[in-house]
């Protein structure tokens, strides 16, 4: 179970971007939600692709008479598409098909395309679209030439059939667990690199510009302060360490809204796991002041300027500790202190702080309500009643979200 609203890019709208991925400088390539618009070139996208493998050709011919992605199509399922210069290169389709399935019906980038990465921006986009549509596993149905692609990024062989093109071999039944990896930790080292800069920033200062701009325009309480990013990070033996640069928020907005397109870096975050007297675990809906309004996220936040102690190391838990009472107006100290969790999850990581607390989920509902009652700007519009979890380790059904800064 993933907790996150269906929106699956955020607040991503049409835009232009020089970045990096991996070892590749692209020029002007982009992510979006696909448009009805587009269902042509998201067809001639697919023949083209289908047709770069040595089929029979009355086969691919049948194919092209037969599979075609229709404006329909795209009103009735997310399909993220990737642009280049403005023209679609690639696309992905995803289907829910039940709570906790969902199907990646189509994958496609043209031949010319391939090599740059693209492939691997939309299988990830559409593991986190399937994730926030509250999917727990994504399947799919390869033919053999595109199986060793799945394998390797994490996807495993559940059965085959036969294809329906002559003298091909059979199509390969494969599926991900799309939970995050949770492990206990013992130490906690990050230390702030004062001199690092982030090159996606420097490379893409105009477009972040115009993205903030569309932000605040819907948003006007966000503020561009300095926020922590993780550049490198390791976890061995229960010590988890980091290496953490400053960044603006909006450059790290922009990130998120663009799928996270420089995969080098990582979104550290302290969050607290509240556990009430029953069992069940409380969690915070976003306010409308908020970059991530209406999502449900345990109470925690980025990495920010105070968190920055005097030697130059990063206080994570004085961070959970301020976001804690920030959002709900509780404190450690008012509850049993138990595991420290750090969990993974693509470009997230959160140091979890478990929180037990001597009172009944509505006696915390309370309190947090009386809080937010006394404030001026809630950073939560409620908090959410978590029904109980059979044992510890089905912690896995914490979401990993694109944590903001809120209002200044």
């Amino acid at each position: 179970m993933t907790i996150l609203s269906p929106d699956f890019l955020g607040t991503t709208k049409s835009k232009q971007a020089m970045f990096r991925f991996g070892e590749t400088q692209f020029m002007h390539v982009q992510m979006t939600p696909a448009h009805t618009s587009q269902a042509v070139a998201l067809t001639n996208i697919m023949h083209a692709a289908k047709g770069h493998w040595d089929y029979d050709p009355q086969d691919l011919e049948e194919f092209r008479a037969h599979w075609k992605i229709t404006p329909k199509m795209i009103e009735e399922h997310p399909v993220l598409v990737i642009s280049q210069e403005d023209r679609p290169v690639g696309f992905a389709r995803i289907i829910k098909e039940s709570p906790e399935t969902a199907l990646l019906d189509c994958l496609f980038v043209l031949p010319q395309a391939h090599g740059k990465g693209y492939g691997v921006w939309l299988l990830h986009g559409a593991e986190t679209v399937a994730k926030r549509l509250h999917c727990t596993k994504l399947r799919l149905e390869s033919d053999a030439n595109a199986a060793p692609f799945y394998e390797k990024h994490g996807y495993h062989p559940t059965g085959s059939r036969a294809s329906a093109f002559k003298r091909a071999k059979a199509i390969q039944l494969m599926e991900k667990a799309l939970t995050a990896q949770i492990h206990e930790v013992r130490e906690v080292d990050l230390i702030l690199n004062s001199t690092a800069k982030w090159s996606f920033a420097a490379q893409n200062r105009q477009d972040i510009s115009q993205n903030w701009q569309a932000l605040i325009a819907r948003t006007p309480a966000l503020w561009d302060g300095k926020v922590l990013l993780v550049s490198s990070y390791t976890f061995k033996q229960g010590k988890f360490s980091a290496e953490l640069m400053h960044i603006d928020y909006s450059a790290f907005l922009a990130w998120r809204d663009w799928g996270f397109p420089d995969k080098q870096s990582t979104n550290l975050f302290g969050c607290t796991v509240i556990r009430s007297r029953e069992g069940d675990l409380i969690f915070g809906k976003m306010g409308e002041n908020t970059a991530a309004a209406g999502q449900v996220y345990p109470p925690g936040g980025n990495l920010d300027q105070s968190d920055i102690t005097p030697n130059g190391k990063v206080d994570i838990i004085a961070s959970i500790a301020r976001e804690l009472e920030e959002e709900t107006g509780l404190k450690l100290e008012q509850g049993e202190l138990g595991r420290l969790l750090v969990i993974e999850d693509g470009p997230h990581v959160a140091i979890a702080q478990i929180l037990t607390f001597p009172l009944t989920n509505n006696a915390i509902l309370s309190k947090i309500a009386d809080f937010n009652a006394n404030q001026q700007e809630p950073e939560l519009e409620e908090a959410v009643i978590i029904n109980p979890l059979p044992t510890w380790s089905a912690i896995t059904c914490l979401p990993m979200p694109e944590r903001s800064q809120h209002t200044c």
